[in-house]
């Protein structure tokens, strides 16, 4: 039998990707993800199938849209139709690569039930129910035993709710993990204590035990950052300087062209607008500088993994991904924070790398539209694991196949359904250089991206793209009709004159309103 190969995946967590890496207006870069990329290949227009952190890692975790994990918004959100925890019936990827065989790993952030962890699905490793209040857990305070250090404190420079916050300095040791979720600043004391460098440094202690072992494994290195707050180490806050940021494109932008929705996440969401908070670009250079540190630290720690990889001598025979959950708002659309209640190219396009000297390249680039969906089916492809005995297939690609042409992708279609539970739903369709957005209850949007990547010119009213926009409405009318015929459980709509009738959280109540409005916009029947 042919040696099946290790799997490793690091998950970043809210990445500055879109509109941030690699400009020529700032050349901001991870020097280890640019590494591996070049002994692998790097897909370029990688998205997050949705982007938040449940219903994006959920959707890593089982291989399926979130109409069938039914995580829709994040787990501590008691939304109506949102799932809190996986179905008793679910089956993750962890549980098909048992099958075949693999020793199965997972450390870091989960974020996926309010209850459980990684290790209630058989993933041994460590990890935090709900986002996880890492600074405050006894895990964490045992490392700091081990490296003999003193729990962190953090200067937070800038804090956007609570400004009596900015200029102090506190305990990293919160009551719970959001105390100081909304600021900026630097972390005090040394690196060794970040949140990144305790994943990472859990992960290279499994890899050596691991090193020896005849049985393949897999591992999940999940971070919790670069997420807000961003507080990297002074080490890597003083790799950038704030003055040398230049004024992001879409900071000044004043929304009066874009759908309301956009003004949910920036007015009301964060209950003061951030814009007249932080009214000048001198405030959000030093915000985001210490958001871009937060990532070069993040790449630092992926560069223990990388490093340890080597000198363990795992490289040859691992497929190694490194990606996101989703990215992130930061400074854009109108001085945004956090993540969008609109699927806008800086919240959902990842970095993504896969490295496997068996079957891939190096230095290759792929340009085929891909999603975190797609990670899990690599996982399964390369573990000779199938996902045939669950009763709803999967939904990606195994990335190999596309890096190699064996799998041909023009289109990508992605999911949002807002922050929390505060938006109409959406799906957004990526074919051709341009960029469909469809949403019950607001204005679509479209934005032909090759020549606007900043989505600054809405295209919809446009009468040179009425042919492209019908052609696109179409290819979404049959993505969901094709989803509806995938699944004989999914329950037939009720429609009356007031509205719509939900009988079930388990039917995908958005793909039947998301069809209702764009046969309606084509002129179809309903």
């Amino acid at each position: 039998m042919e040696k099946r190969p290790n799997i490793v995946v690091i998950l970043a967590d809210h990445v500055a990707f879109a509109g941030h890496y690699a400009q020529d207006r700032y050349d901001y870069r991870w020097p280890n993800l640019e590494r591996v990329a070049a002994q692998g290949a790097w897909f370029d227009r990688a998205y997050a199938i949705t982007p938040v952190c449940t219903p994006s890692r959920a959707s890593f975790l089982t291989g399926k849209r979130p109409d069938k994990h039914g995580m829709r918004w994040n787990s501590e959100y008691p939304i109506p139709y949102n799932r809190r925890e996986f179905r008793a019936d679910e089956v993750l990827y962890a549980q098909h690569l048992a099958a075949a065989g693999y020793d199965n790993y997972y450390f870091g952030k989960w974020h996926c039930g309010v209850d459980k962890t990684a290790q209630d699905y058989g993933l041994k490793g460590w990890s935090l129910p709900e986002y996880g209040n890492l600074y405050a857990c006894d895990r964490y305070k045992s490392y700091l035993t081990q490296i003999k250090e003193p729990q962190p404190r953090c200067k937070i420079e800038h804090h956007l709710l609570d400004p009596t916050l900015s200029g102090t300095e506190v305990l990293m040791d919160p009551a719970e993990p959001w105390d100081y979720m909304d600021g900026a600043g630097v972390l005090l004391g040394s690196s060794e204590v970040n949140e990144q460098f305790f994943v990472a440094n859990l992960a290279c202690d499994q890899l050596n035990q691991l090193a020896d072992h005849d049985q393949p494994f897999s591992m999940v290195v999940s971070m919790w950052g670069p997420h807000h707050p961003y507080y990297p180490s002074a080490e890597f806050a003083d790799q950038v300087n704030p003055t040398d940021i230049p004024q992001y494109p879409s900071f000044a932008e004043d929304l009066t062209d874009k759908p309301w929705r956009y003004r949910v996440q920036r007015d009301l969401r964060c209950q003061h607008r951030a814009f007249e908070r932080w009214p000048e670009w001198e405030t959000w250079q030093t915000v985001v500088a210490r958001c871009y540190a937060a990532g070069l630290q993040t790449d630092a720690a992926i560069g223990r993994i990388a490093d340890k990889l080597d000198t363990l001598g795992l490289a040859e025979d691992t497929v190694f991904v490194i990606a996101a959950d989703h990215g992130d708002g930061i400074a854009a659309h109108g001085a945004g924070w956090d993540k969008y209640s609109s699927f806008a190219e800086e919240v959902g396009r990842i970095p993504l790398v896969v490295r496997y000297p068996a079957q891939i390249a190096a230095g290759q680039k792929v340009d085929a539209p891909v999603s975190l969906l797609d990670v899990t089916a690599t996982m399964l492809g390369a573990g000779g694991a199938v996902a045939a005995d669950h009763p709803l297939p999967m939904d990606g690609d195994n990335l190999i196949d596309i890096a190699g042409g064996a799998t041909v992708r023009d289109h990508l279609i992605c999911d949002h359904f807002g922050h929390s539970g505060d938006i109409s739903f959406q799906k957004i369709l990526y074919h051709d250089g341009w960029k469909y957005t469809s949403v019950w209850g607001d204005d679509d949007e479209l934005y032909c991206l090759d020549d606007d990547p900043f989505e600054l010119k809405n295209r919809l009213n446009d009468p040179a793209t009425f042919d492209r926009q019908a052609q696109m409405r179409g290819m979404i009318i049959d993505h969901i009709e094709a989803r509806r015929a995938q699944r004989a459980d999914w329950k037939a709509p009720e429609f009356w004159e007031a509205g719509i009738v939900f009988s079930s959280p388990e039917w995908p109540r958005e793909e039947t309103l998301h069809l209702y409005k764009l046969r309606t916009q084509q002129g179809l029947p309903v």
